[in-house]
């Protein structure tokens, strides 16, 4: 490169700093021997600093590079410029042999100018011999440390350069990229580098597949072959490309170097697809060929489009020479004007339409004649006239713009003067246009719409018609009365059917027709509830069940179906109003005063209006009955002398109470319903709760003595009868409750008063009882008393033993009395949880002294793990004090008869479980009883003890309450040899 400079004639383009830095090195420095010509420096800026120093040196200077590089004498061009666009163009202008050296070289050349010059620099000191081995090592220190700047300013250049080039890079990527035209980039080793979306969308086959391969074939070839792109990166050459693209390529006129082709490409697509694609050089500063880019257009729709062109330009050569014969041919009526408004076609379907023959019309300008009475412009001269929109609007109202044809109007209109009745057409008139786009004529084609009017005119009836039913059904569901509902409906028919008079008649139990609703001009002669001649029409109607009409009524004909003459009537459909069993309610009779009023294809909605009448008078009769059963029921429901309560089976909430219920709890409906059944009495109550869950569709269910209360905290016993059954679509439990708080009360007193009765009866029992702790208590009293008054001490041990027998005695004396305070106390019907052995024990705390006084032997067998029951204690205890002394009281008479001196009087008491239950016996072997006897023990005031001796209640009393807890009592019994009591209650869980 520096050897190029030697002797050299140059010419340097740039006058920046560059340029100055290689004056200075070349001229004043003079470090290239020989030194080069400097012809002269081009810049666009004529007064750089560069150039006023060339200037100054005599070197001329220009703002036109084209003069310097077009010098005779200039050998070679260098560019200090970094401008590449610049170069290419400088590349393009110098003459051929004229060497070019671009800014990089440029900068090379300065680099090595100025390490030369440092070189010198260091070698002239040291061949002076000046410099120590000190001196000379930092001379080659300063000569490294320049060297190092100048490689660290080219790093930093290649830095720049290298990321200025990665993101042009990434912008061609992203122009790519984002380009919507399909493009592919290849590198110098045939390897796609970009496959953008469009190629995607264009060829199927994602960039995945595709960057990186030498694959780009594949959409567009069968088997591997060069494409353009190859074509290009290799090196054009044109036999080739005549190989593989025959005539159907070119080389570019915009880009050099580029070529283009069009081609049909089979894979592509569904059905194939024309591209247009051109391949163009990837190319390096130095020209070289490093990739390829090629970009495809889809011309297929343009293809068809120049197909279809083709095929018209054909298809109106001929369309000129076929046309007469077309419209002449057309089964749709067409005539055709000419620019001067005269007729030049008027085919067949024409004549037929019109009445008029082509010769009459063709030459003529008498296109109105058929359709109107007096000239006008027809729709094909308003065409040719181009008339505004106003104009168009005066001659025909329901015009519009055609949506098919430009310039084109079509409209619909009634021709009184076709045809016997007149006849609705619907024409379109069109502009035939010449090739230089001036309109040449019009043409006018007209269809028929006649019997098209007659069926919309049919569906519009029709859709009237269900309009009108429609509002028929509206009114009939407007109310549940049936007068409402019927004269709502007798309305919606009169507006309907256009009628003057409605009546209808309904059927009543004894078969005759009553009059129900008159509607209409006879409203007055004729009164509610009036009754049909059983020899009129109405009889006849609902005997034959169809619908019956009547037209052109005279005089006479009204005389004869009974209707007054005053009304006028001369149509007249009779209407069987019918049910769903098609049994015959009632009759419709609907009257007009004009004749013909009623058509035949009318029947059916009179059939209708009859059925839908019909079904409506059947749901209002129905929903009469519902209301009278309702009233009826609730009026038992609400009269009842008992509470009743709706319950529901799920949450046991109360769904609706009676009156007596309200009366009797004193809350209202309100707070009942937002209560429970459970709420009224123990919430706690399992019993109820789980047993209620127990009951099916066909049980009911007592519970006896439940305590409920009122609002106001008020508690009273009630029986509850509980059964399940259906409300609607839910289950619910019906509860009616009986207050018997009464007989509770008197069942108590009853109760109390046999406790006080059994207490009179264990007196000197009990007296003994307590009197036997009080003999303990005197004597010690004694003993005190005479060591006091001897005057002796007591030794603390007997003092001690004296005071603790005091003491026993006193608790004692003091259990006794409580226990028979406990005892006499009035209870109430409560359930407790007890164990049974409890009450057992606590008889024999009474009736102790008794057992013994009269020799009884007394046997326990208590089961010490027995289950609780739900009782109350003091009110079983009384139970098992009654058997208790009735035992004593049958021992005590056997012993009287008894012969066998071993007899020993023996009473047994057990407690065991036994099926989940608990089971209690008490056993005698006592006189024993009849089967007669038995059969009466428990009835109250039966006893067979001694006038004086029994009430007869014990047992009854004991019976009662065992009942009230669930439980059963059983009785064995032999006459002389002894009775067993077994009683029974439902154990609970533990």
């Amino acid at each position: 490169m520096i050897n190029r400079l030697r002797n050299s004639k140059i010419g340097i383009i740039g006058g920046g700093i560059l340029c100055r830095h290689l004056i200075e090195l070349l001229y004043i420095s003079e470090h290239i021997n020989p030194i080069p010509n400097l012809l002269g420096i081009a810049d666009s800026d004529p007064d750089t600093d560069c150039c006023h120093f060339a200037r100054e040196l005599g070197i001329s200077t220009t703002t036109d590079y084209n003069k310097l590089c077009s010098h005779d004498e200039v050998e070679l061009i260098i560019d200090t410029t970094d401008n590449h666009l610049l170069s290419e163009r400088i590349k393009k202008v110098i003459p051929h042999g004229v060497d070019f050296l671009d800014h990089y070289e440029a900068r090379t050349i300065v680099d090595y100018l100025r390490i030369e010059r440092e070189k010198k620099n260091v070698l002239k000191k040291i061949e002076s011999n000046v410099l120590d081995n000190r001196a000379l090592g930092g001379e080659f220190e300063k000569f490294w440390q320049y060297i190092l700047s100048i490689a660290e300013q080219r790093n930093t250049d290649s830095k720049k350069i290298r990321n200025d080039l990665m993101a042009s890079e990434r912008a061609m990527a992203q122009i790519v990229q984002g380009s919507t035209i399909p493009t592919f980039v290849i590198n110098s080793n045939h390897m796609v580098t970009h496959w953008n979306k469009a190629c995607e969308v264009l060829t199927g086959y994602k960039a995945d597949e595709i960057v990186g391969t030498d694959q780009h074939w594949k959409p567009f070839r069968e088997q591997a072959r060069p494409i353009m792109a190859d074509l290009i990166l290799d090196g054009v050459d044109e036999e080739k490309v005549w190989h593989y693209y025959g005539t159907k390529w070119k080389k570019s006129s915009l880009i050099d170097g580029a070529y283009e082709a069009e081609e049909y490409f089979s894979n592509l697509g569904d059905n194939g697809k024309w591209l247009f694609f051109t391949a163009a050089p990837i190319r390096v500063n130095d020209g070289r060929i490093v990739g390829a880019i090629e970009t495809l257009w889809d011309r297929t729709e343009d293809k068809k489009a120049e197909e279809e062109r083709e095929c018209h330009t054909q298809e109106l050569a001929e369309s000129e020479r076929a046309m007469a014969q077309i419209i002449q041919g057309s089964t749709v009526a067409t005539f055709v004007v000419n620019q001067d408004h005269i007729v030049t076609h008027w085919n067949k379907a024409l004549e037929n339409l019109s009445g008029y023959l082509s010769g009459e019309m063709v030459g003529t300008r008498r296109q109105w004649l058929p359709f109107w009475d007096n000239e006008r412009p027809a729709m094909a001269d308003v065409v040719l006239d181009q008339l505004d929109e106003g104009e168009i609007q005066n001659l025909y109202r329901n015009w519009r713009k055609s949506p098919l044809i430009e310039g084109a109007y079509e409209a619909e209109e009634f021709f009184p003067k076709l045809g016997l009745n007149g006849k609705w057409c619907f024409f379109t008139a069109a502009p035939i246009i010449s090739p230089q786009g001036d309109i040449i004529g019009a043409v006018e084609t007209l269809w028929d719409r006649t019997e098209y009017k007659k069926a919309e005119e049919e569906r519009e009836r029709h859709y009237t018609e269900l309009a009108g039913l429609c509002s028929i059904y509206t009114a009939l569901n407007t109310s549940l009365d049936l007068d409402l509902r019927l004269k709502a409906a007798v309305g919606e028919i009169s507006n309907i059917l256009a009628a003057d008079s409605i009546c209808i008649f309904l059927r009543q139990e004894d078969s005759s027709f009553r009059l129900e609703v008159n509607h209409g001009p006879g409203d007055s002669s004729r009164r509610k509830f009036e009754s049909a001649d059983s020899r009129s029409i109405i009889h006849r109607i609902a005997e034959k069940n169809e619908v019956i009409i009547f037209e052109n009524l005279s005089e006479s004909d009204n005389v004869d179906i009974g209707l007054d003459r005053r009304e006028g009537l001369k149509s007249l459909a009779y209407v069987p109003v019918s049910s769903k069993e098609n049994d015959v309610l009632g009759i419709i009779r609907i009257g007009s005063r004009h004749p013909n009023h009623f058509s035949i294809e009318g029947k059916n909605i009179l059939e209708l209006i009859g059925n839908r009448i019909g079904v409506a008078i059947e749901n209002s009769l129905l929903h009469s009955r519902y209301i009278k059963s309702e009233k009826k029921y609730r009026s038992l429901f609400d009269n009842d002398p008992n509470p009743i309560f709706i319950i529901s089976t799920n949450s046991l909430k109360i769904l609706d109470i009676n009156k007596r219920a309200r009366d009797c709890y004193q809350y209202t409906r309100s707070e009942f319903l937002d209560m429970t059944f459970l709420n009224l009495g123990h919430e706690t109550d399992v019993e109820l709760k789980k047993r209620l869950d127990t009951i099916s569709g066909d049980q009911s269910i007592l519970f006896t003595k439940k305590k409920h209360r009122r609002r106001n905290g008020q508690s009273f016993y009630v029986n509850i009868n509980v059964s399940r059954t259906s409300s609607g679509d839910k289950d619910v439990f019906i509860a009616t409750t009986t207050d018997i708080s009464e007989t509770v009360e008197k069942e108590t007193q009853l109760i109390q008063a046999s406790k006080m009765t059994t207490l009179g009866q264990m007196a000197a029992g009990i007296a003994h009882e307590i009197n036997q702790p009080l003999n303990v208590i005197q004597v010690c009293s004694d003993y005190f008393l005479k060591m006091i008054n001897k005057g002796h001490d007591i030794g603390e041990k007997d003092l001690r033993t004296l005071i603790d027998d005091i003491n026993s005695n006193v608790q004692r004396a003091t259990g006794i009395i409580r226990h028979m305070r406990d005892f006499a106390r009035q209870s109430e019907v409560i359930r407790n949880r007890i164990n049974i052995n409890e009450p057992i024990r606590d008889v024999f705390k009474v009736l102790g002294h008794q057992v013994k006084a009269h020799r009884v032997e007394l046997t326990m067998d208590l089961d010490p793990d027995i289950a609780p029951i739900l009782a109350e204690h003091n009110r079983l205890e009384q139970v098992f004090i009654n058997l208790v002394t009735n035992a004593i009281d049958a021992m005590d008479e056997r012993s009287r008869t008894e012969t066998l001196p071993e007899w020993q009087k023996r009473l047994s008491i057990k407690s065991y479980m036994e099926n989940h239950q608990v089971i209690v016996t008490v056993k005698d072997n006592g006189i024993g009883m009849t089967r007669e006897t038995m059969d009466k023990i428990f009835e109250p005031f039966f006893t067979t003890k001694e006038v004086g001796k029994g009430t007869g209640l014990g047992v009854s009393i004991s019976y009662g309450i065992i009942k009230d807890y669930d439980g059963k009592i059983e009785i064995t019994s032999e006459p002389g040899k002894g009775t067993c009591f077994g009683l029974r209650f439902p154990a609970i869980e533990i």
